[in-house]
C-alpha cells in the first residue's frame, strides 16, 4: 500500500538516455544556453522553457498554474485539482514555494490571482539517483515523482473546476496511448528574465523512455505543429526544457501526467543549445496516484495518504523590508 506524501528538497541534477539512442543532458532545472537566433520557441533574447512549440491561451486549459517563491519568480508549473490543491511534480516540492498564481498566462503580470501556500507535500518513495555511466551524469533511477501543493486561500478559477477531476485522471492510461499526439503546457520565459513570462504549449507524440527504472512515466518526442505555431514544419522538435517542471500533459483536454524532466541542451535554432534530433521530454503519469492524491486531499486513510512535514513559511514582506534597510545602512557605514 502506497505511504504518505513528504516534503522534497529540489535537486538540481540530471541527464537521460533517448529511447531513440541518441544521448542528450537532461534535468530538473536547466543550464542557461544564450543565442542570438530567433528559432524554435525561442527569441532573440534566449529560449524559452517549452521549444517547438506556441504561446498558449489559458482557455486551452484553464486550471494552469505557476509556483512562485516569496520573490514573485516562477519556480514550476502546476494545475489546479480542487479549491484549495494544485497538482505538480514531487521535485518542485520546496520550501521556496510560497505562492500559486493562477487564471493568467502570463505570471509576472498583475493580471491573474495569488494565494498563499499553506502545506506542501510530495510521495515519500520519491527517489532519484545521479550517476555518470560514461556519457556524462545521467538520471538512473526516478521513482514516484508526484506532489500536491495546498493553497492557504480558496483557487477561485474563472473557468469551473471539473466535478471529478481525480476521477478524470483515471480516465487513460498513457502506457496504452503510443504514438498519440498530446499536449505540454508549461509557464516558459526567456533567459533574459528572471521571471516567468508566459504558458507555452508543444505538441508531442507520446513514446517509451526505455528506462526500467523509471517507474511510471512516459516520454514525449517531437510532433508536426499547428498550423500557425512559431517555427513548426514538417518534423518539428517539440518538448520541454527543464524547467518546465510540474506541468500538465494532456490527452485531449484531460491531464494523464506531469512534467518531470527535460533536455538541458535547449536553445535558439543553429545555436549551441539546439536540443539533440530525437532528444525526449520525461513525464510522470498520474493514473497509478489517484488513490494516494484522493486520500490526501480529503484527510481519510492515514495508511494511504501523503505525508506533510512542514507547513511553507508565511512570506513577511515587513522583515524583508527590515533586512534591506540594515542591510542598506550597513553598507553605507561600511563605504563612509
Amino acid at each position: 500500500m502506497m505511504k504518505s506524501l513528504a516534503l522534497l528538497v529540489v535537486l538540481n541534477v540530471a541527464c537521460a538516455e533517448s529511447a531513440a539512442g541518441n544521448r542528450t543532458t537532461y534535468g530538473f532545472f536547466r543550464e542557461v544556453v544564450r543565442g542570438s537566433g530567433s528559432g524554435s520557441g525561442g527569441s532573440a533574447k534566449g529560449a524559452r522553457r517549452v521549444f517547438g512549440g506556441a504561446a498558449a491561451q489559458l482557455s486551452e486549459f484553464p486550471t494552469a498554474c505557476a509556483l512562485l517563491d516569496r520573490y514573485f519568480a516562477t519556480r514550476c508549473s502546476a494545475a489546479a485539482l480542487a479549491s484549495h490543491w494544485a497538482l505538480t511534480a514531487a521535485h518542485c516540492i520546496s520550501p521556496l514555494v510560497a505562492y500559486v498564481k493562477y487564471n493568467t498566462r502570463r505570471p509576472s503580470a498583475e493580471e491573474g490571482d495569488v494565494s498563499a501556500v499553506q502545506y506542501l507535500y510530495r510521495h515519500p518513495e520519491y527517489r532519484v539517483v545521479q550517476e555518470d555511466e560514461g556519457y556524462g551524469m545521467d538520471v538512473t533511477v526516478l521513482h514516484n515523482d508526484v506532489g500536491l501543493v495546498r493553497s492557504r486561500d480558496e483557487l477561485r478559477l474563472r473557468a469551473p473546476l471539473p466535478r471529478d477531476a481525480l476521477a478524470a485522471l483515471r480516465r487513460y492510461d498513457p502506457g496504452n496511448l503510443m504514438d498519440a499526439e498530446v499536449h505540454v503546457l508549461g509557464f516558459g520565459r526567456s533567459e533574459s528574465s528572471a521571471l516567468g513570462e508566459e504558458m507555452w504549449g508543444a505538441r508531442l507524440r507520446l513514446a517509451r523512455c526505455g528506462r526500467a527504472t523509471w517507474y511510471h512515466v512516459v516520454c514525449g518526442a517531437g510532433a508536426v505543429e499547428p498550423v500557425g505555431a512559431r517555427a513548426a514544419g514538417e518534423g518539428a522538435v517539440g518538448g520541454v526544457c527543464a524547467g518546465d517542471s510540474g506541468g500538465p500533459l494532456l490527452f485531449g483536454r484531460t491531464q494523464v501526467a506531469v512534467t518531470s524532466l527535460g533536455p538541458r541542451e535547449c536553445g535558439p535554432a543553429g545555436g549551441a543549445g539546439d536540443p539533440p534530433l530525437g532528444a525526449l521530454s520525461v513525464f510522470t503519469t498520474l493514473r497509478p496516484y489517484v488513490d494516494v492524491l484522493n486520500a490526501t486531499m480529503t484527510d481519510t486513510d492515514a495508511e494511504l495518504r501523503m505525508r506533510m512535514i512542514s507547513a511553507a513559511p508565511r512570506p513577511s514582506r515587513t522583515l524583508m523590508f527590515v533586512v534591506y534597510i540594515m542591510y542598506d545602512t550597513l553598507s553605507y557605514a561600511s563605504v563612509t
